[in-house]
């Protein structure tokens, strides 16, 4: 096995197990919500990160009716954040760590996993905790859930297209995919945030994050090369699945959030067709979102696999 990508990892992970927001961080995220929150200038703010909200038929919306679109917007991210840290990233980490893979993965690695299963449930607890005292400010009285579900069942179906026996090379390639590209998308997600508890929450998920990706490009520079020639024709196409799930705008949310506005099911749909349904969307920015684990895979050999490559290309990632 090649020793240097794990003599790369151990120089550039430093002082992850002092630095980590689990052990480190005195914040309670206690919000404390004022009666002005919605309508005064500070408070959840996304209008460099809410596109939906520049359609025509939106334009009109005032202060408070903006601030509730992209509040339930955050909502929307904590609880997916919640779920996917606590049954996706969490599973596979205790996989890893408790040797349930067959592939040799260095015990460093199985350590840092523990360490990372830590710092996943402790995002998964102050997520849960902002997402509990924004639906009880706002008066959320609704399960939010079957807004996020569908997303979920996307990721389960990956798996589906190849036998039960490798389900384990789909679960591994949709945390790889989320570990390596989420830095990116907790930095969009905190355009515009000015709420200093949000702020600080987006911020220390970020740092710990940082080290999650560079211990998951590791595992994966370790783990390719092991893999038989099937398997990597199964993961290659795992990978690309992940890929397509995780670039996605997330536009469920707004069927309730403008529902509750009062606007129809067809205007809805209207607008989420007219700002997402397009090139910029679905190519362009997809394959910025996800350009951190494009460049893992190419500096990995992956796209040197012809039917690989050609499947990325013609999704018009590479």
């Amino acid at each position: 096995m090649n020793s240097h990508p794990i003599e790369f990892y151990i120089k550039t992970k430093k002082d992850w197990d002092k630095k980590s927001s689990v052990r480190s961080s005195d914040e309670t995220y206690d919000l404390k919500l004022s009666d002005s929150y919605l309508n005064d200038d500070t408070g959840l703010q996304f209008s460099t990160f809410c596109p939906i909200l520049n359609h025509e038929k939106l334009k009109f919306l005032d202060k408070r009716q903006r601030k509730y679109v992209t509040a339930l917007q955050l909502l929307e991210f904590l609880i997916k954040t919640t779920k996917f840290e606590v049954d996706h990233v969490n599973r596979v980490a205790n996989s890893l760590a408790l040797g349930k893979y067959k592939f040799d993965i260095p015990k460093v690695l199985k350590r840092d996993a523990l360490q990372m299963y830590t710092d996943e449930a402790y995002h998964a607890y102050f997520s849960q905790k902002i997402n509990d005292q924004i639906m009880d400010y706002l008066n959320v009285k609704d399960d939010l859930m079957p807004y996020v579900v569908k997303f979920f069942d996307k990721v389960d179906n990956i798996k589906s297209k190849f036998d039960k026996k490798y389900d384990y090379l789909s679960d591994l390639s949709t945390v790889i995919i989320a570990e390596t590209m989420i830095c990116q998308d907790i930095s969009d997600e905190m355009k515009g945030i000015v709420y200093e508890p949000i702020r600080k929450m987006f911020k220390e998920h970020l740092h710990d994050e940082f080290f999650h990706a560079n211990l998951f490009k590791t595992i994966f520079k370790i783990l390719w090369p092991q893999l038989s020639s099937e398997e990597k024709e199964i993961m290659g196409q795992n990978l690309l699945d992940a890929m397509n799930i995780l670039a996605e705008p997330r536009t469920d949310i707004y069927f309730y959030s403008l529902s509750k506005i009062g606007f129809s099911y067809e205007i809805i749909s209207k607008c989420v067709d007219d700002i997402y349904n397009n090139d910029e969307w679905k190519v362009e920015k997809a394959k910025k979102r996800m350009s951190h684990p494009l460049k893992l895979l190419d500096r990995c050999g992956v796209f040197e696999i012809q039917s690989i490559k050609k499947k990325f290309e013609h999704r018009g990632f590479i």
